[in-house]
């Protein structure tokens, strides 16, 4: 298993460079874990490179990086597949002998990962969105809270007369 993406330019002919990997997911996904996501396998990457004028590399990857992902809202831990592609394009210095994508690959992973991690990502439903739980949400009005204001009017009656026309 490899640590980094690295592209021999010496490799790719006319046709172009194809390549299929699997890399440490340290190397793309950060060797920290964040709050609600961890890597839970090596990042698997399928590369087509190709060489334009000596001047430009053009590598589409598509990747697949496995996760270990706790929900947000019901803090329940699932595994999930991300799926990134993306296309990459590296400016050749002369006489360049190869290219490393890693650090750009690694964007590209950090770019696509849910911000806010949901059971949805895998079709499942929350126990949360089917019963009243303690997290506050969906709760039935509890006993002596009132939610009008004094005299019996809405506390969004005030915004309704600051759009009020004044009378001509």
């Amino acid at each position: 298993m490899k640590k980094r993406v690295i592209i021999n330019l010496q490799q790719i002919g006319e046709a172009g460079l194809e390549l299929s990997e699997e890399v440490e997911a340290a190397a793309l996904l950060g060797t920290e874990a964040t709050g609600s996501l961890r890597a839970a396998g090596p990042v698997s990457c399928s590369i087509r490179a190709q060489v334009y004028d000596e001047k430009e590399l053009v590598a589409r990857a598509a990747m697949q990086a496995p996760l270990r992902v706790r929900c947000e809202r019901c803090l329940e831990e699932f595994d999930f597949t991300l799926p990134v592609a993306c296309t990459l394009n590296v400016s050749l210095e002369r006489d360049q002998e190869e290219v490393d994508l890693t650090d750009d690959l690694h964007e590209e992973l950090m770019l696509a990962l849910p911000t806010y991690p949901k059971c949805e990502l895998i079709g499942k439903s929350c126990q949360i969105n089917d019963v009243m739980s303690e997290f506050g949400l969906d709760k039935a009005p509890q006993q002596g809270v009132d939610s009008v204001a004094p005299g019996g009017k809405s506390v969004w009656d005030a915004l309704d007369a600051v759009n009020a026309s004044p009378s001509e």
